[in-house]
């Protein structure tokens, strides 16, 4: 974009000319007229529209392996998220890290992808679409700040690439009798925290992140709320604390011994407790099969739905974003959508039966 400043001097006014262009660095000029400097600044755009002008040296020497170690440093400490996407990072890296951004093509993309999902998981299955698009997801927030804060590419090829299509989340939930083997298994078992944690699961729908960092100074007990400040999404939310939690709650503080600002502190008392040992143990005397702990938040959602909860009011509980991930639980609320529409409709055209 152009624009035209006025510099006054002992000789009189001058006028320069500055062009700014992604991936083309600042182009500049002075003049003795306005008019000049006009004519000057527009032949650089019509020049650069054409490709007549080449790109700054910065964009030509700039690799994607430059590129990404950037982000990296600047960017990935900031992210919640940062560990998992820096390792998707490195493996783009990997495969494109010697490629100029100025070379950077879809089909280029397509190629390291492809890569990508030929590859397994640790565990020795093969990657799924959705992890393929987590990585996908990664790399296009590089290339967005590169054209959009550092102005080192004009356009992101990335937009040209299409995701894969992903099949529909998993809906597991917990059965009445399961539910009923999960809170006695946690009751007896070792770990103090696990039943007030797996409870609060149920009720809330948080997850297990959620919960196991919340800190005193979130709760408000009084007004059965629980503030999370930086959940998944990014947004602040308050959740509500059924009396059952509430006073789980009051017990659990007034057994603390005050030394850990986390509800569920670990042995140093400086982060929150890990309870992948005690998840197993209470999972296996629970007899649950093919069960995770964040399949307690698909409880929360499915019992919502069979209670007859709408989809946004589903949503508004589990703190999402939009509506389409609540949309799996929606065919569990057939009955209560059935008697809603009998019930009105018997109104307007009288009792079928």
């Amino acid at each position: 974009m152009a624009s035209i400043q006025k510099i006054s001097g002992k000789k009189g006014d001058r006028w320069k000319a500055v062009v700014r262009r992604k991936g083309f660095g600042t182009q500049t000029q002075t003049f003795g007229k306005k008019k000049d400097a006009e004519t000057w600044a527009r032949s650089i755009d019509t020049k650069i529209d054409n490709g007549a002008l080449m790109v700054s040296g910065e964009t030509k020497r700039t690799t994607v392996g430059e590129l990404i170690d950037r982000y990296i440093a600047e960017v990935i400490p900031q992210k919640k998220s940062g560990k998992v996407q820096k390792q998707q990072l490195l493996r783009w890296r990997d495969l494109l890290g010697e490629l100029r951004l100025m070379s950077l093509t879809p089909n280029r993309i397509l190629q390291a992808r492809s890569q990508i999902a030929a590859q397994n998981t640790r565990y020795g299955v093969p990657i799924t679409n959705a992890t393929v698009n987590r990585y996908h997801a990664a790399l296009s927030h590089v290339l967005k700040m590169a054209e959009m804060q550092y102005g080192l590419i004009e356009s992101n090829p990335i937009r040209k690439v299409t995701k894969l299509k992903e099949p529909q989340g998993r809906v597991r939930y917990l059965s009445e009798d399961e539910l009923t083997a999960l809170h006695g298994a946690c009751a007896d078992d070792s770990n103090p925290f696990i039943l007030t944690i797996v409870s609060m699961a149920i009720a809330t729908g948080m997850r297990q992140g959620e919960i196991l960092n919340l800190k005193w100074s979130d709760l408000d007990l009084t007004r059965q709320t629980a503030l999370i400040e930086e959940p998944k999404n990014g947004q602040r939310r308050a959740v509500f604390l059924i009396e059952p939690i509430v006073e789980s709650l009051r017990i659990l503080k007034a057994n603390s011994d005050g030394k850990s600002e986390y509800l569920f502190p670990g042995k140093s008392n400086l982060k929150p407790i890990y309870i992948k040992s005690a998840w197993i143990r209470v999972s296996k005397a629970a007899k649950l099969n093919d069960f995770r702990f964040h399949d307690l938040r698909h409880t929360t959602g499915s019992y919502l739905a069979m209670s007859g909860a709408s989809v946004p009011q589903i949503t508004a509980v589990l703190g999402q974003r939009s509506h389409q991930m609540a949309f799996r639980y929606a065919h569990l609320s057939d009955a209560s959508t059935q008697a809603v529409v009998e019930k009105t409709m018997s109104k307007i055209f009288g009792d079928a039966k």
